[in-house]
């Protein structure tokens, strides 16, 4: 699993995930005055397929040491160890350095004033209340984890009783969106344990079954990724169109990871991404830039908000710029410059803080496990 989690294809689905995430916290309203705009619609669509993808990719390479229940035990302790160094004890350090740049940049004076309350959130109550969400959503996976690895194994009566489990969530979270359509009380799975992240984390675990026993061409699985999209964003655009119109709801659910129509695109994007990535041949120029800028994205994760705070004025110059971004060609070159912008700006700190983590790491724990997100 040490080579498979630096499979480029999978690095490539990582590195969009990350463009997806940055934009997602950049986003242009969908209303221009009292309109809908479709063309800023269609752009904030197709956004809300980021951390979708990030659960997919995590649940593809979550499971790869378990073969059988015997090997539950020695790769939950394994989990542990790999999380708190790869993952734990880097979020912690980029809390400490938001805090102390924050307080920096702001007029408190006393160091004391400091938003310290922002590590207690995190480590006391796992609720920061930003984008680090994510990372206590991961820690619930790996707290989780022999319960989901008994599941989670290739045997056929495995198999059985994984897709049982699959097919009952999958049916509540369609039976919760019927409810939310048409405005009645909302069965929300969210609620229980196998709710809207888990169930793409074990939509990854299939994804991995279903690409390893990929024999056809990769041109098909291109074209069957497409269509997987299409069909969900359609679903979902239709969607969101209607609610506005039915009940003047601008941010509705059907935009957002909690709703089924995002199972369909987030499994559709990483199959044609994974298509692409697959054309791009092994230890090829391309691969390596892949793997090289992949084996950053969990820092620029950490770090693309600062970023995006700091150059606020500047994204309403570009917004401005783009006449208001009245058009869908303005709408997708003002996310193509932004994103771009940020993710390099960010991947540059990205890169510094990750040495410096590998460094400090390896000084006091020793090698890291090599990380599988």
């Amino acid at each position: 699993m040490a080579a498979k989690a630096k499979e480029h294809q999978i690095e490539l689905i990582r590195i969009i995930a990350c463009f997806l995430v940055i934009m997602a916290h950049s986003q242009i309203v969908v209303m221009n005055g009292i309109n809908m705009d479709y063309g800023r619609l269609a752009i904030s669509t197709a956004i809300a397929d980021d951390v979708p993808l990030f659960l997919l990719v995590t649940g593809f390479l979550f499971f790869g040491r378990v073969k059988s229940s015997e090997d539950i035990a020695p790769t939950f302790s394994y989990k542990i160890k790999s999380f708190f160094t790869n993952i734990y004890i880097p979020t912690i350090l980029y809390i400490l350095i938001s805090i102390f740049f924050r307080h920096y940049n702001s007029t408190a004076t006393s160091l004391a004033n400091a938003d310290w309350n922002y590590l207690v959130r995190f480590i006391f109550r796992l609720a920061p209340g930003d984008h680090l969400w994510y990372i206590c959503t991961y820690m619930s996976f790996v707290f989780f984890f022999p319960m989901f690895a008994f599941v989670c194994q290739d045997t056929p009566e495995k198999n059985k009783l994984r897709r049982t489990l699959l097919l009952i969530s999958l049916t509540a979270s369609v039976i919760a969106d019927i409810q939310y359509f048409f405005r009645w009380l909302m069965l929300d799975i969210d609620r229980f344990l196998w709710g809207y992240c888990t169930i793409l984390l074990i939509l990854g675990y299939e994804l991995s079954l279903f690409i390893k026993k990929w024999n056809g061409s990769k041109f098909k699985l291109a074209l069957y990724g497409i269509a997987i999209y299409l069909i969900g964003f359609s679903i979902k655009f239709g969607l969101q169109i209607y609610m506005f119109h039915a009940y003047n709801e601008i941010n509705n659910r059907f935009r957002w990871l909690q709703c089924t129509p995002c199972f369909v695109t987030a499994i559709g994007l990483f199959i044609l991404v994974y298509a692409i990535g697959t054309a791009v041949r092994k230890e090829s120029v391309g691969s390596r830039l892949i793997n090289f800028f992949g084996s950053c994205t969990f820092a620029i994760y950490l770090f693309h908000f600062l970023v995006i705070i700091q150059t606020g004025s500047w994204r309403q110059v570009l917004f401005t710029k783009f006449s208001g971004c009245n058009s869908f060609a303005t709408v997708v070159g003002y996310y193509a410059i932004y994103a771009t912008a940020v993710f390099f700006t960010t991947f540059v700190i990205a890169y510094i803080f990750k040495l410096f983590t590998d460094n400090t790491v390896k000084r006091l724990l020793g090698p890291k496990p090599n990380s599988q997100r």
